[in-house]
């Protein structure tokens, strides 16, 4: 059980800042560092405690005592919202897009668990989420809430994610800053804090994620923050579609964890570190370049795909980069 009341967000969060010597690394003459937001709370990880910090202050100091989201069925963010929620004293609504058969898997059993209430819906409903006339329909089933938007997107979840880079040593030193992209607020974030020697890349876990450059513009206009460029997004990195994985994806993640003792998850970081290990194998990163990655937790979705991970991974024959 979870002591009620308990703010998870009272502590300032202070990522660990670890070295990465890769023989990858060590050959193309490239210093990569890792910002280990996956250790920043046990159960609000990575980014989400940085996307959700400031939007449940609001909520909360607007008298709100209910909080709706929406989220897959394996959502890193319906996750910690559903445990946030209870620390408060929120309750929670998650608006999970698929079958009422999911609500048995790892993630919604936690969140169901941290007394989140799961409201199913097919994939075209889902996809009219910020449908006016949806939300009213939630609204007279469900009765009064406040809304945090899919993946904690939007002006307040920016705000947090300006955060991220707070504290780090010498965070102008890296010229290469590389983050995960699913709905491209942790981006956004990452743009109005820009060291400004630094560029930013995001590695879109989305096939087709062109449109996150429309996303991610409007959103910080949304924020009132200026878009200061030296930023771009890496769109083949998606490893043939969202959450899917693949022999050579587990086979490296199941290195890269031997090689480092840092695991990855096969949905963002995962995909983000082995694009980008393919870049500094093809050259496509200078050497002399100091780069920081950033680990944006989703550890928790690893739940109920360790075989299927294992399997890929044993089946894998050819080379890895690293």
């Amino acid at each position: 059980m979870i002591q009620s009341h308990f703010n998870p967000f009272d502590s300032v969060a202070v990522p660990v800042l670890q070295p990465l010597p890769l023989e990858l690394y060590r050959r193309a003459g490239v210093d990569v560092w890792m910002l280990r937001l996956d250790q920043v709370h046990p159960q609000v990880s990575g980014n989400k405690w940085y996307k959700l910090k400031y939007a449940l202050q609001d909520l909360m100091a607007r008298g709100e005592r209910r909080v709706l989201t929406f989220g897959g069925a394996y959502s890193n963010h319906v996750h910690a919202l559903a445990f946030a929620g209870q620390a408060l004293g929120i309750e929670t609504v998650g608006v999970i897009r698929g079958e009422p058969a999911y609500a048995a898997n790892p993630t919604l059993s936690d969140a169901r668990a941290w007394g989140m209430q799961l409201e199913f819906v097919d994939r075209a409903t889902y996809r009219n989420k910020q449908d006016p006339a949806f939300e009213q329909q939630l609204h007279n089933r469900l009765g009064n809430f406040g809304v945090i938007a899919e993946g904690g997107f939007g002006p307040l979840g920016l705000m947090g994610c300006r955060e991220m880079l707070a504290g780090v040593e010498d965070v102008a030193g890296f010229d290469l800053i590389c983050v995960a992209a699913g709905t491209g607020g942790t981006m956004a974030g990452l743009i109005a804090a820009r060291p400004e020697p630094s560029r930013l890349l995001g590695f879109s876990a989305l096939k087709g994620g062109d449109f996150l450059y429309a996303d991610i513009a409007a959103l910080l206009q949304l924020a009132g923050e200026d878009d200061p460029g030296g930023w771009a997004l890496q769109l083949d990195a998606h490893g043939g579609g969202y959450a899917r994985s693949s022999p050579l994806l587990a086979a490296f993640m199941a290195a890269f964890q031997h090689s480092t003792g840092v695991a990855l998850d096969p949905v963002y970081t995962g995909k983000m570190v082995l694009r980008f290990n393919q870049m500094v194998a093809q050259r496509e990163i200078a050497a002399g370049s100091r780069v920081l990655l950033i680990h944006t937790g989703g550890l928790q979705g690893l739940r109920g795909m360790e075989k299927t991970l294992y399997d890929q991974g044993n089946a894998y024959r050819g080379e890895l980069p690293l």
